[in-house]
């Protein structure tokens, strides 16, 4: 049989009221959304870079580091700012009938796309194989894009 023995050095404390249990989490604003926030910053920062401040007063204005304004703001590249022509425009401007205006190989052709293409009105892109619609107004935004538009037609 087991009997209760107090000892008497050690105080007896009372039993502790049940604590709620805790939530892993921290607990958060009802109204903070990270992915707005983080929006809302992108948009900060391409203002203050378009307004002509520097990476560093950028990130002393947000309270961010300077590696996050560069990761919010990258330079732009030559290849983002213009647009590539799709593969099926580009066989067709290479093996069109105009394709001789750019040199008897594909090399060549090739250097001289914006000369090609330029070299077409709107009906006789629509009308090489492979080219519709789609494809046309692809090369018409490419060519705008290079200060180049398509040859108007003898109907204009």
């Amino acid at each position: 049989m087991l009997t209760l023995v107090k000892d008497v050095d050690v105080p007896v404390q009372p039993a502790a009221p049940p604590s709620k249990p805790r939530s892993r989490q921290a607990p958060r604003q009802r109204d903070y959304n990270r992915r707005r926030f983080l929006g809302w910053l992108r948009d900060e920062v391409a203002v203050l870079r378009s307004v002509g401040l520097g990476v560093r007063e950028i990130a002393v204005r947000l309270d961010i580091e300077e590696y996050d304004v560069l990761a919010f703001c990258p330079k732009p590249k030559e290849s983002v700012l213009r647009r590539s022509l799709p593969r099926r425009a580009v066989e067709a401007l290479l093996h069109g009938r105009h394709a001789s205006l750019g040199g008897r190989t594909i090399a060549k052709r090739s250097r001289h796309l914006v000369e090609i293409a330029s070299a077409y009105s709107w009906g006789e892109l629509l009308s090489e194989p492979g080219v519709g619609t789609v494809t046309a107004s692809e090369i018409r935004l490419w060519l705008e894009e290079r200060g180049m538009t398509l040859r108007k037609s003898e109907g204009e």
